[in-house]
């Protein structure tokens, strides 16, 4: 198991591995675990199968036929239908809940979606 200091950190670690992986809090450390291992309840998974091909725009049936994602909610617990379109930003990160990878998503702007963790995370009140 990796330990670092934050979530760009080892998400950088396993963008440049391109293994499957996760991450997960544990003690105000970001641990890192692998395909191998059991992922634990709210892990994000950050390389998984399919995740390059989530670019751009893309209905929900997309990123369910095209990758690892099990299911797509919106934020609440909604499950999104399949015509509903993702504006990934390109950047996805699915989290496990009840065994299943699973993409939480908000509502953005015209009805479209967009993934509840944005590309650039701010830790809260840093900029005050």
């Amino acid at each position: 198991m990796m330990r670092f200091p934050d979530v760009q950190a080892a998400d950088h670690h396993i963008l440049a591995a391109g293994r499957p992986a996760f991450t997960y809090f544990s003690g105000g450390e970001v641990l890192v675990g692998a395909e191998a291992e059991q992922p634990p309840e709210g892990a994000r998974q950050v390389v998984f199968e399919g995740h390059e091909g989530l670019k751009g725009t893309i209905a929900v049936s997309a990123i369910l036929d095209g990758s690892a994602i099990e299911k797509v909610v919106i934020l609440g617990g909604m499950a999104a239908v399949p015509q509903m379109l993702v504006d990934t930003r390109d950047f996805v990160r699915p989290v496990w809940r009840d065994g299943a990878l699973t993409l939480v998503t908000q509502f953005a702007r015209n009805g479209v979606l967009v993934p509840f963790e944005p590309p650039n995370n701010r830790p809260c009140c840093a900029d005050h």
